[in-house]
């Protein structure tokens, strides 16, 4: 038996803590929950007494979680999110075509495989709603273990897998080298490493998965990474800039697809070596995901078969 004096605290509790936690302040957050200052106050300190923990720094400034405060209102994010999806559980159950999915992704992903997944999601589920977060691995993560999102399809992690997530490998991106059609190398028949490592790059921001592992294929062979001049993520805005100055940059293949065809980009051809990024599915362990989300990893599974070789 569950004895410990967690074990008291109700859920309108947790509710009123995630709520303090994201508002930073008593009084924010007693407005929003539509309750009295010093009733919410009451209420954590009852929370508090009953641990015997501190859960906030209170200051001039506002509240800050402490590291008590921040492990209980991550679990409780967690319930919040079980009980939203036993919620979607009921209304399928009654015949609803709804659901909530809140999807981390990373910078390749989205113009890959995402869009794909979701858009055949809303041909069954009209009255579903999508919250789709763009980040690196890290970011992500954190965000996964405290139930601010419930899955992440794309970014893997350069070491170990966050404790407490599990994931899968479902595909690998290979993204193109591209230059615009009046670059130095547009016109070369191959292009090696040395070459690009002293060339203007756009590279995905500093300390980020992407950057590391295109570090990491230069570094293999004894080069020093290119270093910018400009930072980042893969998007319509890098794929402008690429038509505009003398750099190389490194895009997903559907994103340049039309320009390279229309002849206003080239792709270079590599040497010796291709730059491959693992497309992962990350989720927490021992969940159960709402039947929405079961259903857009099954798509996103069906589109990494369809067009897994196009990357």
């Amino acid at each position: 038996m569950f004895n410990h004096p967690m074990s008291r605290i109700k859920l309108r509790q947790l509710r009123q803590l995630v709520v303090v936690a994201e508002e930073g302040s008593i009084r924010a957050a007693a407005q929003r929950l539509s309750m009295g200052q010093p009733a919410l106050s009451r209420s954590l300190r009852t929370i508090e007494d009953q641990l015997q923990v501190k859960l906030f720094e209170r200051g001039p400034a506002g509240v800050v979680l402490t590291r008590y405060g921040e492990i209980l209102c991550g679990y409780a994010r967690i319930i919040e999110t079980n009980l939203r999806f036993s919620a979607e559980e009921f209304e399928n159950v009654h015949g609803g075509r709804g659901g909530r999915i809140r999807l981390g992704i990373g910078p390749y992903e989205g113009f890959t495989i995402a869009h794909r997944a979701i858009a055949k999601m809303f041909e069954r589920r009209p009255d579903l709603e999508v919250v789709l977060i763009e980040g690196d691995y890290d970011v992500l993560a954190e965000k996964l273990l405290g139930g601010g999102i419930d899955l992440i399809l794309g970014p893997a992690p350069i070491g170990d897998v966050a404790h407490g997530l599990q994931w899968e490998t479902l595909a690998h991106t290979r993204p193109v080298l591209v230059v615009r059609r009046d670059h130095p190398l547009a016109e070369r028949k191959t292009v090696d490493l040395q070459t690009l490592s002293v060339a203007d790059w756009i590279l995905s921001v500093e300390g980020s998965n992407a950057r590391t592992r295109i570090n990491e294929v230069f570094r293999r062979f004894g080069l020093e990474p290119p270093a910018g001049p400009i930072n980042a993520y893969p998007s319509m805005t890098a794929l402008e800039l690429v038509k505009k100055l003398d750099v190389v940059a490194l895009l997903p293949r559907k994103l340049v697809e039309k320009d390279r065809k229309a002849g206003l980009i080239r792709a270079l051809p590599l040497a010796t070596e291709e730059f491959h990024f693992p497309v992962r599915l990350t989720t927490r362990k021992h969940c159960q995901l709402s039947i929405a989300c079961r259903g857009l990893i099954a798509e996103i599974k069906a589109v990494c078969e369809e067009i897994g070789n196009e990357l």
